[in-house]
């Protein structure tokens, strides 16, 4: 790899021209240390090299730990330098540019790049359960059904939005909203929920060549709405299935997994916190 040949000094002098040395200190104790490749983890071995302790030595102060943060632009932007600065080792620099901007202004949220949202796949759930610290329980996928993929999943202060995509139903099928605030379940009928503390309400309707149905999943310290419209689906074949994909996990078994997969150094939010 070319970028096996750049330095720490060069990266850091580029990363000078947009940050400050006090944001680059944050982005590197909010980090953690570095994700790396395996490939390149082992060839930076091989050169006796310590990538994380060559960065820390070039700031003022070494970095403080400190406890995860709710997103905002400036966080996403601190954790974006880190990706760069990892990138623009292990490749050329120059070659690569972080477009923060996309992240920041993404209606739905930041996307987080992600297709799978399986329920043991800890880390989008750990910046879901981030995104809104009252909620309860957290919102993952259950069921692999047929036809049903995960296209995109985004997150930010106060929302987390995942976009569901079906072969037949189209694209952008289901979208499901977890939010702190409470659903609005005005015209709705309650039905049954097969989750403890989880109150399911549901509305449908048909208009000409279109098929939309709601459904709002209310719990303690938020809600999460999930929406099916179709035009290729009149009369609601799936929308005995869209339900059928979402599951839960509860905050505190995140809290408690986060803490354990890094010895006790990362917290989530307080759930009380706003």
């Amino acid at each position: 790899m070319p970028g096996l040949r750049s330095s720490p000094e060069q990266v850091h002098q580029r990363a000078l021209r947009q940050f400050s040395v006090e944001e680059i200190t944050e982005g590197f104790a909010a980090a953690r240390g570095l994700a790396l490749p395996s490939q390149l983890r082992r060839m930076l071995k091989a050169q006796g090299r310590d990538l994380h302790a060559e960065f820390t030595r070039l700031l003022p102060t070494r970095p403080q730990p400190i406890p995860i943060q709710r997103w905002s632009a400036r966080r996403v932007g601190l954790l974006g330098l880190v990706a760069a600065l990892v990138v623009a080792i292990g490749a050329p620099i120059g070659t690569w540019t972080l477009n923060n901007d996309v992240a920041v202004k993404t209606p739905l949220g930041t996307p987080l790049q992600v297709h799978n949202l399986d329920c043991a796949r800890l880390e989008p759930l750990w910046l879901m359960a981030q995104s809104v610290p009252s909620a309860s329980l957290v919102p993952c996928v259950q069921s692999r059904l047929p036809g049903w993929t995960v296209a995109n999943v985004a997150v930010n202060d106060g929302r987390s939005v995942i976009t569901f995509d079906h072969d037949r139903a189209g694209a952008a099928a289901v979208v499901m909203r977890l939010a702190a605030a409470a659903c609005e379940t005005n015209g709705t009928a309650e039905r049954p929920s097969q989750v403890p503390g989880v109150r399911r309400f549901e509305r449908v309707e048909r208009l000409a060549g279109a098929f939309t149905a709601t459904w709002y999943d209310r719990f303690l310290g938020g809600c999460v709405s999930y929406r099916l419209h179709s035009t290729t689906d009149p009369t609601g074949q799936f929308a005995n299935e869209a339900p059928q994909l979402l599951g839960f996990t509860t905050r505190e078994q995140l809290r408690q997994a986060l803490a354990q997969r890094s010895h006790g150094q990362l917290q989530l939010d307080p759930a009380a916190a706003r």
